[in-house]
């Protein structure tokens, strides 16, 4: 079948026929905008984290108050952005849901006492996170130390709309007067056959195109450092050719582990570990390095816009492109009379589907770095990240130089190129892995603890701000803040917290 007549058909499967009696509503939406303070259709957690006995806790909330929606939740390690744990929650009007992540022996593990439905149903379970992506190389340490870093990616897959329809999802996700839905298992099972080529079966369930409305918000605690910081999550919003909140493609997909009942998957995802074809392996010859299955769809490249219908490269492309800028700036405290330590969180959420790390390959092999080379900047065609720019580091993490960083003091002294970045003598820096933490002046734990893609900034200034430039020719799809922790050093003596901490998002240029 040629391409565009099987994206046709495609498109007819996620949208349905106008005045079919088991029509989805009509996709509408043909861009991404960023949308830091509002509400999206996609959320992305820059970073959450277990280490030094932190914990991470986010709260979603569903501003529409007339559909309910069915939202895919997958967290990703920091490392190579490997799949950790996901499932499916669903909300219904104006409802919210929160989470916590925490750490014990085997790692880090999931846990809420919220009553929104979730599939499968782990409400109330000590749900740890899942290491069968990770590298099968790495120490049993270093797998379990890979679990308690990453970032968090949720997409609205659907909208679920008002209905008194026994059997259909709205009555059994929809809240009672109790404050707690049914979640009848026997529907929720209903699920496990629908998937974007069933818009018949999906309207019958109950589900609709997805129209958004979501926000999120994060924060880490640590008690026994009394310190917390917060934030809000990076909202990516769906919009029409007027710029208008729209609705995206029909994506829901079962949350099992079987294989995907849909012709062809190189149709619902970029991801180069993933799809057989048009992709760079080094010299590795075989297709599909690894296995897809239900649970790995949707994913940020399954295509969401109506102009990427069947062509998963260019939604990764125009997801991408919303998110990147050409460097961040932010602030840094290293004042040793509060005793100030600072560390900037990088995150990149969307490289996976530009390059994935193939473990099945040493390090120093062409074939441990797969890319999607069709996954382009619109703004001049090429790579967001390519091969000619990227290397790997000791610990496996797929890396890429900066061109250039700044540093000021407070006082307009400056220097560029003047933070020594540790292990090695490189004075721009260099990100590798999917979520950097770059620590100022402190080699220890520092603010996070962060351990898996961490380096040390030996700034020569006490306090002040910097700026990190990627090149004229470079855009990066980097989130995250400065974390600064102060202490108080006269609290704890007078009996109350002397530790405080300070989260500020990084400003970043188009």
């Amino acid at each position: 079948m040629k391409k565009n007549v099987l994206a046709l058909s495609i498109a007819a499967m996620i949208g349905g026929f106008a005045g079919s009696a088991n029509a989805l509503t009509a996709a509408t939406a043909t861009a991404f905008e960023q949308n830091d303070g509002g509400a999206g259709h996609i959320l992305v957690v820059p970073y959450f984290t277990t280490q030094n006995n932190n914990m991470s806790v986010i709260h979603v909330v569903n501003t529409d108050t007339q559909n309910g929606k069915a939202l895919k939740v997958r967290f990703r390690g920091a490392a190579n952005s490997d799949d950790i744990l996901d499932f499916t929650v669903f909300l219904s009007p104006y409802d919210v849901w929160t989470g916590s992540v925490q750490a014990d022996a085997n790692g880090s593990y999931f846990m809420t006492a919220d009553n929104s439905c979730m599939y499968p149903d782990i409400r109330k379970v000590k749900q740890s996170f899942i290491q069968d992506r990770l590298s099968d190389s790495w120490s049993a340490e270093k797998r379990v130390n890979n679990t308690k870093e990453g970032y968090i990616e949720i997409l609205n897959m659907a909208d679920i709309p008002p209905s008194t329809v026994s059997g259909t999802l709205y009555p059994a996700i929809k809240h009672k007067s109790g404050g707690a839905p049914s979640c009848d298992e026997a529907v929720l099972a209903k699920t496990l056959s629908i998937n974007p080529e069933k818009a018949a079966d999906a309207t019958a369930l109950g589900y609709d195109t997805p129209t958004g409305g979501l926000t999120g918000d994060w924060y880490i605690l640590n008690v026994n450092q009394t310190t917390t910081f917060s934030g809000a999550a990076t909202a990516i919003k769906a919009v029409d050719a007027n710029g208008a909140n729209a609705r995206g493609n029909f994506v829901a997909f079962p949350q099992d582990n079987l294989s995907p009942a849909v012709g062809n998957t190189d149709l619902y995802t970029a991801d180069p570990l993933f799809i057989s074809t048009a992709v760079d392996k080094g010299n590795v010859a075989q297709n599909k390095l690894i296995q897809i299955a239900n649970y790995d769809l949707p994913d940020l490249s399954t295509p969401y816009l109506t102009n990427n219908v069947g062509v998963p490269a260019q939604q990764a492309s125009t997801l991408t492109a919303a998110v990147a800028n050409n460097g961040v700036a932010n602030q840094f405290a290293t004042d040793t009379l509060i005793d100030a330590k600072t560390d900037w969180v990088l995150s990149m959420p969307l490289r996976r589907y530009s390059v994935g790390a193939n473990y099945a390959a040493a390090t120093k092999d062409n074939a441990y770095q797969v890319f999607n080379p069709a996954v382009l900047n619109p703004a001049n065609g090429q790579p967001f990240f390519a091969r000619s720019i990227t290397s790997v580091d000791a610990d496996g993490n797929i890396c890429v130089d900066t061109a250039s960083n700044t540093f000021y003091d407070r006082e307009e002294s400056s220097v560029t190129n003047g933070a020594v970045v540790s292990p090695g003598t490189a004075k721009k820096i260099r990100l590798c892995g999917e979520v950097n933490v770059l620590a100022f002046k402190d080699a220890g734990a520092s603010v996070l603890g962060a351990t898996v893609a961490r380096q040390t900034a030996a700034v020569q200034y006490e306090n002040g701000w910097g700026k990190v430039n990627y090149g004229s020719n470079n855009a990066f799809p980097v989130v995250g803040s400065s974390f600064i922790k102060l202490t108080n050093s006269g609290g704890a003596a007078n009996g109350f917290s002397g530790t405080y901490g300070i989260t500020w998002p990084h400003r970043f240029s188009k």
